[in-house]
């Protein structure tokens, strides 16, 4: 029997060869999934956004006026389906147990907050702390080429599985498919994410010490500012 021989193809100068087609993290088989949000993790991301930054709620609103910011949350994200494109929900085996928000440049959407809803569940005074911290974590100035972690969280029962590592791996890899070049993100000095964010890749880039307008609005003033070139 006759045997064709097919030479090898070797890239020839000036030849462009196309990198192999990655799949998105946590899209393959797996425990760990990540997918976009949907309606059915409203009530989950009201929770996680409280319970993950809850020394700036508390702060905000008020200990005993938690789980109305809980509440308040889910009814504004209810409402907010405009900005349901910024989340990645992971799921491990197939229970909700981790959180994301990432923005691009142009995306300033806003959540459709109301201030009666604020009051009837935080009060006059926590719906001013609220409107505080609000603006005091509103990153606007997203540049071309950038993407920003908005916030990213994991429920404490699924903590120590990768979820935190899979979200990140995730936001570089859409980040990549909208042709960014950088991450960035802030992170209170004393969070220990700030190890997870470097050995993702992050560094410091900026800190911020003892400003007074972060402490009054979350109850501290000392943050980095953490960037990864992809």
């Amino acid at each position: 029997m006759a045997f064709e021989y097919i030479p090898p193809v070797f890239a020839q100068p000036g030849m462009v060869q196309q990198p192999p087609t990655l799949a998105a993290p946590g899209s393959e088989p797996g425990p760990l999934q990540i997918r976009e949000m949907q309606e059915q993790d409203v009530d989950f991301i009201a929770r996680m956004l409280v319970e993950a930054f809850s020394d700036k709620f508390e702060h905000a609103v008020g200990k005993s006026r938690m789980e109305g910011a809980v509440k308040q949350t889910a009814g504004m994200m209810g409402r907010s389906r405009h900005v349901w494109h910024r989340y990645r929900i992971a799921l491990y085996e197939g229970r909700q147990a981790g959180a994301m928000a990432i923005r691009f440049h142009g995306d300033n959407a806003e959540e459709d907050f109301q201030c009666g809803e604020a009051c009837s569940y935080l009060g006059c005074c926590g719906t001013c702390g609220l409107t505080c911290l609000g603006l005091g974590t509103t990153e606007s100035s997203i540049r071309l080429g950038e993407c920003y972690v908005d916030h990213i969280g994991v429920d404490a029962s699924f903590r120590g599985r990768g979820v935190g590592k899979m979200l990140l791996e995730r936001a570089d890899f859409d980040a990549r498919q909208r042709g960014c070049t950088r991450m960035f993100l802030w992170v209170k000095q004393t969070n220990r994410a700030v190890h997870l964010y470097e050995r993702q890749g992050y560094v410091v880039v900026e800190t911020v010490n003892g400003s007074c307008f972060l402490r009054c609005a979350m109850g501290s003033g000392d943050f980095y500012k953490m960037q990864k070139q992809l």
